[in-house]
């Protein structure tokens, strides 16, 4: 139930602004909103108007205004309303049918008028949803008819058994001693006196072999408690299921076994198509589930952070074009991983993916190696051989470490992608490639214009698209994430398969100045060794990179943070400990450490 509840919870409320929000973050919070009520029916034991006051406080946070939106359900005359509700001119409803029957009603308000909306308030993509929404909540509604259905059909069965409506026989010494006329008529029995002294594991008429079947070897031995079990017997037209009870008594003195024989095929087929009905809503719960997950992630890169999520939409754009893209950032922040992503998205996806480490690239070589050579060339070409340019016609070309690249080596590959063509070395014939030129660098290409280290016409060509990678210390929420992504891909073993929480604290605070290369390099060696050990301190843990200022206020956070992360270091990661260490309770160490 406590799960539940928290699953239950809105969304904060985000201010209310004119401009168009991010469809990708739009469709996660839609995702969230329907698999947040799927999931309040999974919980037993809990009533409808439990699920749908839940259900209703969910809404709001999926429209595009969550802090000017109020939602309320009307559902068989019970009315279900968020605690803002307000009935307002802005209204967005849809019906809720059950079987063809109109049971309900669930509605979206605005309390103030949307800036910029025209006629319609609502967007095209939340009617869909309120549509959605309905649907969801009539399939809850469903679920918990099926569930009170069934539960009154098990009240009226336990009261069918106290007057003996069922089949009854009493045995003892392995013979029938008494059978009723349901448990003739059950098995095909055509009088109870047909049946008088019959032996149980060879029954004189009827379905024996079934009759045994239920028995098993009970009757030849005292039972010395109650014994229940739910047996299918065969039929030509389908299943009968019988609910067996065998009870020990005394008959005349004597160990006696008491059993009834009840018909539930009713109760079990309800039962089994209620579990199916579940067992799809789980199978759709855990699609939803996946595919917020994938929102996380595009092709290898890993992200939920505002930062990323701008990163993805940046890529999708990129790869809608066949124009050049640089991608800047730091080393180890991923930029093969975004040109990956870039040509995996776009139309070249079907063509190679060809990196070359122009930082370790001989300029000697560079033709050689660009270009190709031909048989005889020089000594040791015994055959013809491809060029990197012979080897991406029709894909990518991801240049890393583009700066690395000199004003010659430039000139020449400036020419071929221009569309002048390449001469492989020894050969006569030119030669055309038609590839697309993704490029990396983890420092300001202008500078090395500025410098003469770079031509301004290769610079203007090779990046008409920019993407700027964030470091991992500006993006700490992903940290989590990555962490369980890199754990699952080491498959360590069971008793470091999760992060403890003071770890994930240290690896939180640290600075990260090798970015997800240091992080993943860092977690193979704790899941290696069991210990968490830095490659270098982070800029936090130094006391002259802690910046203090004038304002009082300010700094004195400031120094309180670096002493708190100086102690959690010391401490490795203890937190008992590390407040101890600062001489102050380990509440307030919480609090300091959330501020």
């Amino acid at each position: 139930m406590e799960r539940a509840e928290q699953a239950a919870q809105p969304a904060d409320p985000c201010v209310c602004d004119a401009a168009r929000p991010n469809p990708l973050a739009e469709r996660i919070k839609e995702l969230n909103c329907l698999y947040g009520i799927s999931n309040l029916s999974e919980n037993q034991d809990v009533s409808l108007s439990w699920i749908m006051q839940r259900a209703v406080e969910l809404i709001p946070a999926a429209w595009q205004y969550p802090g000017n939106a109020c939602a309320r359900i009307v559902l068989n005359g019970h009315q279900y309303i968020t605690q803002n509700f307000k009935v307002t001119s802005w209204r967005q409803n849809k019906r809720i049918i059950l079987n063809g029957r109109h049971v309900g009603d669930v509605d979206v308000y605005y309390l103030q008028e949307p800036p910029g909306r025209g006629d319609s308030p609502f967007l095209e993509e939340e009617e869909r949803l309120l549509k959605a929404i309905a649907e969801r909540l009539s399939k809850v509604l469903w679920l918990k008819e099926s569930e009170d259905a069934l539960k009154e059909s098990e009240e009226r069965y336990r009261v069918l058994t106290e007057q003996v409506a069922e089949g009854v026989a009493l045995v003892q010494k392995s013979r029938f001693c008494y059978v009723n006329p349901a448990f003739c008529k059950l098995f095909q029995i055509p009088s109870a006196e047909a049946m008088r002294e019959g032996l149980v594991h060879q029954p004189p008429v009827g379905n024996g072999d079934e009759i045994a079947r239920l028995y098993g070897d009970r009757a030849d031995r005292i039972v010395e408690s109650r014994v229940e079990a739910v047996h299918a017997l065969s039929r030509p037209e389908k299943p009968l299921w019988i609910q067996v009870c065998h009870s020990p008594i005394s008959f005349r003195g004597r160990p006696a076994l008491l059993s009834t024989f009840k018909d539930i095929t009713d109760l079990k087929e309800q039962q089994m198509a209620a579990q199916r009905k579940a067992q799809a809503l789980d199978d759709e719960n855990r699609v939803l589930r996946s595919s917020l997950k994938e929102r996380y992630r595009l092709g290898g890169i890993l992200g939920r952070s505002p930062a990323m999520q701008a990163v993805y939409e940046l890529i999708l754009k990129a790869a809608a074009t066949d124009a050049s893209v640089a991608i800047f950032g730091e080393s180890g922040s991923g930029k093969e991983l975004v040109a990956r992503a870039v040509h995996e998205h776009s139309a070249r996806s079907g063509g190679r993916f060809v990196a070359v480490n122009c930082g370790a690239m001989q300029e000697s070589l560079f033709e050689r190696e660009f270009f190709g050579h031909r048989k005889g060339a020089f000594t040791g070409a015994h055959a013809d051989a491809p060029g990197y340019l012979d080897l991406v016609d029709g894909g990518t070309l991801f240049l890393d470490e583009v700066s690395e690249l000199t004003v010659n080596m430039q000139a020449k590959l400036l020419r071929a992608i221009e569309g002048s063509g390449y001469r492989p070395i020894g050969g006569t014939e030119t030669k055309n490639s038609d590839f697309r030129i993704i490029s990396a660098s983890n420092a300001a290409l202008s500078d090395r214009v500025q410098a003469g280290l770079m031509r301004k016409d290769f610079f203007y060509r090779i990046q008409v698209v920019q993407i700027e990678l964030p470091p991992l210390r500006r993006r700490k929420e992903d940290i989590p994430l990555l962490v369980e992504h890199f754990l699952h891909e080491m498959k360590p073993l069971p008793d470091s398969s999760n992060v403890p929480g003071r770890i994930m604290d240290l690896l939180v605070e640290y600075d990260w100045p090798g970015n997800v290369r240091e992080l993943r390099n860092v977690l193979q060696r704790y899941v290696t060794l069991g210990h968490l050990e830095f490659l270098a301190p982070g800029p936090q843990l130094q006391m002259d990179s802690v910046p203090i200022g004038l304002d009082l206020r300010e700094s004195v956070q400031k120094l309180e943070k670096f002493l708190v992360n100086q102690a959690l270091q010391q401490c490795g990661g203890n937190r008992t400990q590390a407040a101890a260490l600062l001489g102050i309770s380990r509440r307030a160490l919480f609090r300091k450490m959330s501020t």
